[in-house]
């Protein structure tokens, strides 16, 4: 069975018969195109199957589209409704999240962010390490990767 072609940017401009800078410009929601353009394009992008590769277009630029989320223990419902609600925000924001779970250690979590920034994500959020901050700021100032520290919940009791 042979594997079928990669759709590409230039397969979705000679569909549409635009340019490849057309296709570009409609795919990032930037620019001026007529609203009959970009429905031809999108028509293309449809019949053709054309997935766009985030990976690509960071290159380009500069921003990948995927924030980094590390989670101290995704089973505990806290981490779980976190996890949750930061996702439907981000993908409101057309953005992606990548998520790892890296335990309570410091240097777990900074094994998670080294990976993470690694991957070319935008931006990290750690939620849950209390000792990360120190771990991953030394990552940080290496790769440059903006970052996000919300530590662990605080559990309050009351005598009675």
């Amino acid at each position: 069975m042979a594997i079928a072609k990669k759709i590409t940017i230039n397969d979705v401009a000679l569909a549409a018969g635009v340019s490849v800078s057309t296709v570009s410009l409609v795919l990032s929601g930037k620019g001026r195109i007529s609203s009959a353009t970009g429905e031809r394009v999108n028509q293309a992008i449809e019949q053709l199957g054309f997935v766009r590769n985030r990976q690509a277009a960071s290159l380009r630029g500069g921003q990948s589209g995927v924030i980094g989320l590390i989670v101290s223990d995704l089973s505990k419902p806290f981490y779980a409704e976190l996890t949750a609600g930061l996702t439907d925000a981000l993908e409101r924001q057309g953005k992606m999240v990548f998520l790892t779970q890296g335990g309570r250690s410091g240097e777990k979590m900074a094994q998670r962010f080294d990976t993470l920034t690694a991957q070319g994500v935008d931006g990290v959020i750690i939620a849950g390490a209390i000792d990360a901050g120190a771990s991953c700021a030394s990552v940080r100032r290496r790769r440059g990767c903006r970052w996000c520290l919300l530590p662990a919940p605080a559990i309050l009791t009351m005598s009675t």
